[in-house]
């Protein structure tokens, strides 16, 4: 596990960077992805049936692929995290604007390939 000194009150403090693996916050990238979209669509209180099926894979695609670049993206990003200040803050906005921009890529791409059937 690889650890990042930093200095603190009584001395320099060894903090291990990451401490979940890869594969761990992809995972979770996607996982919450998912949850969270289908929480917003219960929150709204649309019904999947008001989607074709070729719209819930896109948006379910979409937002899990979005989430495994956003994990990607954090675990990158820990030892920012662990710093601490401005760093820390920097890294939790380059984390969401990768899921965002990994989420509108999907879409893109997909809105391309079948020039908007989907849609």
């Amino acid at each position: 596990m690889d650890k990042v000194r930093i200095p603190g009150p009584a001395g320099t403090y060894e903090v291990p960077v990451h401490r979940a693996p890869l594969h761990t916050r992809v995972l979770q990238g996607v996982g919450l992805a998912a949850f969270l979209t289908v929480f917003r669509m219960a929150a709204y209180l649309r019904s999947p049936k008001d989607f074709s099926m070729g719209q819930l894979a896109l948006l379910f695609g979409a937002v899990s692929s979005g989430g495994a670049v956003g994990g990607v993206v954090y675990y990158a990003t820990d030892t920012w995290r662990v710093l601490g200040g401005w760093r820390k803050t920097l890294a939790n906005v380059l984390s969401l604007l990768a899921y965002c921009f990994g989420t509108l890529a999907v879409i893109a791409l997909v809105y391309g390939l079948t020039k908007g059937a989907v849609f």
